[in-house]
């Protein structure tokens, strides 16, 4: 296996800079926390050919792995091995466990960078690693732990942590096991899973400790530490671009933000050939901006993150504009972590109310909380709800002095949490607690234990369960999100293809 590796030697002991180049990476572009698994990446697709050959001889399948290690030799972070699926973990055994397919039906690279006293970062190589059976089965106990305390029920409580207070779980701790751990896997605390005890907890996922990796690959840091100590990785180069250039380039350049490419498009209104491998921090800085991962931004914003929040943030509505820089998947997460802290809120498809309208009317995030708590505890478990159901449950509504509209109060309840939703045409349906497939569920209660029904059917079963009208091409893409089979020129439904076929059969 070792000959497959050997693919990664040209690579040991370059920066990750130079590297960066190598794999065609933008060095000053490829600066953020995410720069070595950007590496790691072009190098492992560089190389599949090797890696399709390595997958043939290990045990197993292969996890690819990039590890940071520090001017110590430590690792910088924990190795998320998957996220976990809680209620899959109950009902599974222990041959067929998270932590067997993970550790026991694994083998793993690790592409191994380290930092020399210069605060350099340098590719160490590759490391193959396939953890021991005895050391397999050795976790068995932590599984039976874990199981049992699914099954008994997790306990959650608020603890102080610093100035701000935090949920704690009686879940084992990092202390608890030398090789793994199960830890949050989150965007935030509103990132929530389903218990087996029907209870809702922050997405969690299983780790290796990082001491436990530093003890693998500390080895190859350790052999090479001292030749990287004397190294220094490349440094960004002179852009070579003439004081006339750059004034027509600042006259050129007139947006707050650019992705990478736009600015390239830019830039070549005035240098015909330039390219993303043109862009560099000195040309950026003497053009009046600044690279701050993934845009490049006027000087006068400090960061990416500031610069998104500003411009959501800064109005009272804001209305999404299918842009380069607000289309770009960084915008697209800052915004569900902002509808996950209520600091915006959906009211129609592409337009939210903002945090700076909800604080000017007193509406604070303890009331959308209380909201919601109260609509979740007039829920039946296992039944859908559409917004006008839910608000009529209520005895008392503390939204209803605000004078909000039905749209609002589906942007409250669809933000993520112990209420789930699926969309239908135009309607969303809520249901208590956290579903693993709610369009699933949805055509399970419409199907019953007929082997087929028809589309109108659905449609009119919906519209009289929920008082408003549904119509066919909704529930036609509800289908299609499923396990069902659909043939729509009969307009109907069936459990399977096969129950299609004898359908037909004896049709």
């Amino acid at each position: 296996m070792s000959v497959h590796l050997k693919a990664f030697d040209t690579y040991i002991g370059k920066g990750a800079k130079m590297l960066s180049w190598d794999v065609g990476l933008n060095p000053d572009l490829n600066e953020s926390k995410a720069k070595t698994s950007n590496i790691t990446k072009r190098l492992i697709d560089r190389h599949s050919d090797a890696i399709e050959m390595l997958e043939g001889d290990v045990d197993g399948r292969l996890l690819v792995k990039s590890v940071n290690l520090n001017k110590k030799g430590t690792s910088k972070q924990n190795t998320v091995l998957e996220e976990i699926d809680f209620l899959e973990w109950v009902e599974t055994d222990w041959e067929n466990s998270a932590i067997m397919r993970c550790l026991g039906g694994s083998t793993f690279l690790f592409m191994v960078f380290g930092e020399n006293k210069g605060g350099d970062v340098f590719f160490l190589g590759p490391v193959l690693w396939k953890l021991p059976q005895k050391e397999v089965e050795g976790l068995k106990s932590y599984w039976h732990t874990v199981t049992k305390i699914l099954r008994e029920g997790v306990r959650m409580w608020e603890a102080s942590h610093g100035k701000k207070m935090i949920t704690k779980n009686n879940l084992p701790g990092q202390a608890a096991h030398k090789m793994i751990h199960i830890r949050p896997k989150a965007n935030n605390k509103n990132d929530v899973t389903l218990l087996p005890d029907g209870q809702t907890i922050t997405k969690q996922g299983l780790w290796l400790n990082a001491k436990y990796v530093s003890g693998i690959v500390n080895p190859l840091f350790e052999a090479r530490r001292d030749e990287i100590n004397v190294l220094r990785d490349m440094e960004s180069i002179d852009d070579g671009i003439e004081g006339a250039t750059i004034d027509s380039l600042k006259r050129m350049l007139k947006e707050e933000a650019y992705t990478p490419e736009t600015f390239v498009a830019a830039c070549r209104e005035v240098i015909p050939g330039f390219g993303i491998e043109s862009i560099s921090k000195r040309l950026v800085e003497r053009v009046g901006y600044r690279i701050s991962s993934p845009y490049i931004l006027a000087r006068k914003h400090l960061d990416s993150r500031s610069y998104i929040e500003q411009v959501i943030l800064g109005v009272d509505y804001f209305k999404m504009e299918d842009t380069p820089v607000l289309s770009h998947p960084y915008a697209s997460r800052m915004m569900a972590k902002m509808r996950d802290g209520w600091r915006i809120i959906e009211i129609e498809p592409g337009l939210f109310i903002t945090e700076r309208a909800l604080v000017r009317a007193g509406i604070t995030t303890k009331l959308l909380e209380s909201f919601r708590e109260l609509v979740f505890n007039e829920m039946e478990v296992g039944r859908f709800y559409t917004i006008e159901r839910l608000t009529e449950l209520l005895d008392y509504d503390p939204l209803g002095e605000y004078g909000f509209d039905e749209k609002v109060y589906e942007g409250v309840l669809r933000r993520p949490g112990k209420i789930s939703h699926v969309k239908v045409g135009d309607t969303y349906l809520f249901i208590r607690g956290v579903s693993r497939d709610l369009p699933q569920a949805l055509m399970n209660s419409l199907m019953g234990v007929s082997p087929h029904a028809r589309l109108t059917d659905m449609c009119d079963e919906l519209s009289d369960l929920h008082g408003r009208p549904f119509d066919r091409e909704g529930l036609v893409i509800l289908a299609n999100r499923t396990s069902f089979y659909l043939a729509p020129d009969m307009d109907m439904v069936f459990v399977t293809k096969d129950a299609y076929l004898s359908y037909l059969y004896k049709v």
